[in-house]
């Protein structure tokens, strides 16, 4: 019988769904049985599949290559009773921003309103609820994976912080069941970081998460 579900929402632009094409979904990058996910588009959209990578984002954006969200719930399931298993919920579209879009429509800002684009942190409170409820009454998320920041290249980090800030609050209020979840964000890749000299407000703002807001966590990218 199974037990607990353990949800991890994984939040941001194209690197948090996973642009990395070096994987083997049925080798190397195959994930347990117990390693399971809620799909926001696709055939399987609104329904419990086992894992396998690419995993499906919401929208229209196609699932491309290797994100964090299936090797961070490898790791997370280390940790946890053999009965239970892990519940990935990707919220992700590649291009956006807090206020802005490339690639596809969306903003992540809250409650900010543009014309065209949806409201990605309104669609990340509805598919947690709606994961939540296929998962059942014992459900509970574990961590929220951040991984975005690129289109708001240009920015400093004073604004890229106030509105990253915001965003983990409202999350954890307007959705109680993450109140006590560590909001988790990666860091621009460093050849990111060379490329594009502008985008440094916003991997400072990123790393100095934890120093802003309780409960967070930092990853650096590796680089090359």
């Amino acid at each position: 019988m199974t037990g607990r579900h353990h949800l991890v929402l994984v939040l941001g632009q194209s690197n948090a769904n996973g642009s990395n094409t070096d994987f083997e979904p049925d080798g190397r990058d195959a994930r347990d049985p117990r390693i399971l996910t809620f799909p926001g588009s696709g055939p399987d959209a609104g329904r419990i599949v086992h894992a396998r990578e690419p995993l499906a984002p919401i929208g229209g954006h196609p699932p491309a290559g290797l994100g964090p969200g299936g090797p961070f719930a490898a790791l997370l399931l280390e940790t946890l009773p053999r009965e239970d298993v892990i519940l990935i919920v990707p919220v992700t579209m590649g291009g956006t921003g807090m206020r802005s879009h490339t690639s596809y429509p969306g903003v992540w800002k809250v409650d900010f309103v543009k014309d065209g684009a949806p409201n990605l942190f309104d669609a990340t409170i509805t598919q947690a609820r709606a994961a939540l409820a296929a998962a059942g009454s014992d459900a509970v998320i574990d961590a929220v994976v951040w991984h975005q920041g690129e289109t708001d290249g240009g920015r400093t980090e004073e604004e890229y912080a106030a509105d990253l800030d915001e965003l983990i609050t409202a999350l954890r209020e307007r959705l109680p069941e993450a109140a006590g979840a560590p909001f988790l964000v990666g860091q621009l890749p460093a050849e990111r970081r060379r490329a594009y000299p502008n985008h440094q407000g916003v991997a400072d703002a990123l790393e100095r998460t934890p120093s802003r807001v309780p409960n967070t966590g930092f990853a650096d990218a590796p680089g090359f």
